[in-house]
């Protein structure tokens, strides 16, 4: 089955959103986050093992991959305006500014993204995926705008 749902990979819970600061990892905050968009051949797996959920790993291969020759480039767009925040007792929220393809793009059939860090090149694999978010069915846009409007939750909103 191909996309239902948008999710937070375990591997991410279980290893750097976690690490202790020794580990070389700073955090989403700090480092480069990008936005990659992926067909329907994709079958996100939240419980992948983590040399799966890298971009251009997995099922996250460029070959899946929709991308904008000029606009939205392979290996997607990089995420501004980050932050962290604890909306309530028990929730913790990753948000960025909402994304738009400059210029004038072309994308046909996005179902979802996958959110990942291009900071993390080490360890068992590069550009480890934080999560993958479904946009309900195919997207597409000609010689116009791809925006990606992020939920009032946030990209991801763990509760505890």
């Amino acid at each position: 089955m191909a996309w239902t749902d948008s999710r937070v990979f375990r591997e991410w819970v279980a290893g750097p959103m976690f690490q202790a600061s020794g580990t070389g990892y700073t955090g989403l905050d700090s480092d480069t986050v990008k936005v990659a968009l992926f067909n329907n051949t994709v079958i996100p797996d939240r419980d992948a093992a983590v040399a799966s959920t890298g971009f251009n790993t997995g099922v996250w291969t460029t070959g899946n991959e929709v991308t904008d020759a000029t606009n939205w480039q392979s290996g997607g767009r990089t995420l501004a305006s980050k932050t962290f925040t604890t909306p309530s007792s028990g929730v913790a929220m990753f948000d960025a500014a909402d994304l738009s393809g400059g210029g004038t793009v072309t994308i046909t059939n996005a179902y979802g993204c996958l959110v990942y860090d291009d900071t993390i090149t080490g360890g068992t694999v590069a550009d480890q995926g934080v999560c993958f978010n479904y946009f309900g069915g195919a997207q597409s846009v000609v010689a116009g705008t791809f925006s990606i409007v992020w939920n009032s939750d946030g990209i991801m909103k763990i509760t505890t």
